[in-house]
């Protein structure tokens, strides 16, 4: 009798954890919709590659949790799950392609300006090519 209450107390302490996490993935690739509920970023990655043409790689566990709902393209979608990471996309008309590289460290979020180095470019030449966190605190700042 004891081993029952035991096993129905775990059942329902996962049926409960079961019942938080949930993921909805739906949309095409200009118009994604995510709803996500205390998932990992793993998962949230698992989905966007069964539903689009995503493909993603890490050395990452990629464990961070996820909630909110994220809407737009997939790859613009994709940068913001990926808020907090150092990451690359690219876009190829065969799909989008995503290194996520490591979680952002703590110092990595406090950067002056006198902490950048600065980069002269002579005239005509194009603009120097951002890094991934450069190109995220870009979009950041640039596209609310």
């Amino acid at each position: 009798m004891f081993a029952l209450l035991i096993a129905s107390g775990a059942l329902l302490a996962v049926s409960g954890n079961a019942a938080r996490a949930q993921l909805s993935v739906e949309g095409r690739q200009d118009a994604v919709h995510i709803d996500a509920r205390d998932v990992s970023l793993q998962e949230v990655l698992a989905a966007l590659q069964a539903k689009f043409n995503l493909r993603y790689r890490s050395d990452d566990a990629l464990d961070t949790r996820k909630t909110g709902i994220f809407d737009g393209p997939l790859p613009r979608v994709t940068a913001r799950i990926l808020e907090g990471y150092d990451f690359a996309i690219k876009v190829t008309p065969q799909g989008v392609d995503v290194l996520v590289l490591r979680q952002n460290q703590a110092g990595d979020k406090t950067v002056t300006a006198s902490a950048t180095p600065a980069v002269a470019t002579p005239k005509g030449s194009p603009a120097p090519v951002m890094t991934a966190a450069q190109a995220n605190r870009f979009e950041r700042e640039h596209f609310r």
